[in-house]
């Protein structure tokens, strides 16, 4: 009986992790609305999307644990300037890391489908919801995938390594939409935002980067 409850303490955080993934990405398996890609309407379900996520996110946390035990409850629940600093760290980063991949993308060839049917710069209501859909984003996949599901790893008796990196390969999955590109520069940029965790940087700093990098990589494709 020790053994089955043993087993049972194991696999319930993995299976909770693969649960509020498959309920808050479940987008990801239905039909998508015909929206023009990177419009205002498209960034405005994008934003109410990412919003939705964090709201059941944080209930999910809030009622298994406690925000506390995910690294949470000590947070101020506004960033403060260090986080704004820090969070200009995490962007810059990501950028340098895309860069690089860019590069040797451009040497082999490779590109990432969903960005080659960018449209023309976006006017300033679409800009605006574009700077809210990174940062509901930002918040909902850094909630998910930095506490969340390295959480449920570490309980299910992964090492911090080994959950970031499983982490880090399910962000990327979840980018199967933009080719196979897409989903190594999804889970590289993950690994360099589990960097910065492991550092101590707070969900505020690494939401609000991953945020500005997302604002800046689609500033400069839709242009």
């Amino acid at each position: 009986m020790e053994r089955h409850d043993d087993l049972w303490k194991k696999t319930a955080p993995l299976l909770a992790a693969l649960a509020v993934y498959a309920v808050a990405w479940c987008d990801l398996f239905l039909p998508q609305p015909p929206l023009a890609l990177f419009g205002a309407s498209w960034f405005a379900l994008s934003a109410a999307k990412g919003v939705l996520r964090c709201g059941f996110i944080l209930l999910v946390m809030a009622r298994w644990h406690g925000l506390g035990d995910f690294g949470l409850g000590a947070k101020s629940p506004l960033p403060r300037a260090a986080d704004l600093a820090n969070a200009l760290l995490v962007a810059a980063s990501a950028a340098a890391a895309a860069l690089i991949l860019a590069l040797f993308a451009a040497l082999a060839g490779a590109g990432n489908p969903l960005f080659a049917s960018a449209g023309a710069a976006p006017g300033w209501k679409a800009a605006a919801l574009m700077a809210a859909s990174s940062l509901a984003t930002g918040y909902s996949e850094e909630l998910y995938f930095r506490y969340f599901a390295v959480a449920g790893l570490r309980r299910s008796g992964f090492g911090p390594r080994a959950a970031a990196l499983v982490s880090a390969l399910l962000f990327g999955v979840s980018h199967a939409s933009q080719g196979a590109y897409g989903i190594v520069a999804a889970s590289l940029l993950a690994l360099v935002f589990s960097f910065h965790a492991a550092k101590g940087r707070g969900i505020h700093a690494l939401a609000l980067g991953h945020a500005l990098y997302d604002f800046a990589l689609l500033a400069a494709i839709l242009r």
